[in-house]
């Protein structure tokens, strides 16, 4: 194949690509107007957006992988247990070279509940935040009492007819199931409580595990110390410093890591540590000791 049609095809497959640059520029964006569980037969609203005032886009929407046939805003004015799934939406547009795309959006869960109570609760909850628990009735009656329970231990109760509880500076204690009671009066006294929610709790810095890793060579007269740690950024400017010690005096060196860090040092005899710090949080999680000898 040459000639024109050769340069045509060439022409034709730049265009593709020129256009799926294109598309990969921009980002879609899912926000839910609503909640992420609702209740059988009420409303579900969903919007997709792109930053691009120079062209217009349409929405295409996926529920568990599935093109569904509603485009722009998602709207589904009774929820049913079918309406339940991961949702997702992309950018569509029609260019030079044929459809773009731009990414699909991240995903976001909707939940239905079948029932007359229902919780809803901030995950995942990080140590020293404040864990915000929601519940709420079908039809929004007023309200008497409300109840929350954690794994089925009363926690809280209030009696002014609000039903947001909040429990600040929370640690590992405060994960379980919750769940929460409701009493209305709606021409009769009304009780029921909601299904249990699974609450997760996290640290922003896990306890460091330090190894020690020495080169069987007896020649060898260095080691290296690794400081291994999962890390959960608060915000975008947190970050963690790690520093070693042998026998609680600081080694030299100061790395910058995200779940591990490394230094190599000379063998000698001790006990070794590791610190992860981070300094906006003036948070500090410390190894166990780790004893060496020649």
């Amino acid at each position: 194949m040459d000639g024109p049609l050769c340069l045509l095809v060439v022409s034709t497959l730049l265009t593709l690509v020129r256009s799926e640059e294109v598309g990969e520029i921009f980002k879609a964006t899912l926000t839910n107007m609503g909640h992420s569980t609702v209740f059988h037969g009420e409303p579900i609203r969903l919007t997709c957006s792109v930053p691009d005032l120079r062209s217009t886009w349409t929405h295409a929407w996926f529920r568990d992988g599935q093109r569904l046939v509603q485009a722009g805003e998602l709207t589904i004015p009774s929820a049913a247990v079918k309406d339940a799934g991961t949702y997702v939406c992309r950018g569509e547009r029609r260019g030079v070279g044929g459809i773009i795309y731009t990414p699909k959006s991240l995903p976001h869960d909707i939940s239905i509940d079948m029932g007359e109570v229902l919780l809803t609760v901030s995950q995942p909850v990080l140590v020293g935040e404040t864990l915000v628990a929601k519940c709420r009735v079908r039809g929004t009656p007023r309200l008497t009492e409300v109840y929350l329970y954690k794994d089925n231990v009363l926690v809280s109760s209030r009696s002014d007819g609000m039903a947001d509880f909040t429990l600040p500076n929370v640690n590992l204690t405060y994960q379980g199931t919750y769940h929460c009671m409701a009493a209305w009066f709606n021409r009769q006294q009304n009780v029921a409580k909601s299904l249990g929610n699974l609450v997760t709790v996290k640290e922003v810095v896990s306890k460091p595990i330090l190894s020690l890793v020495v080169n069987a060579d007896t020649k060898q007269k260095d080691m290296t110390l690794r400081c291994t740690f999962t890390f959960i950024k608060p915000d975008p400017a947190a970050e963690v410093h790690v520093y070693f010690y042998r026998d609680d005096k600081k080694l030299e060196g100061i790395a910058r890591s995200q779940k591990r860090a490394s230094l190599v040092v000379l063998k000698r005899e001790g006990a070794y540590r590791c610190r992860a710090r981070v300094p906006s949080l003036n948070l500090n999680r410390w190894s166990e000791p780790e004893g060496y000898r020649p």
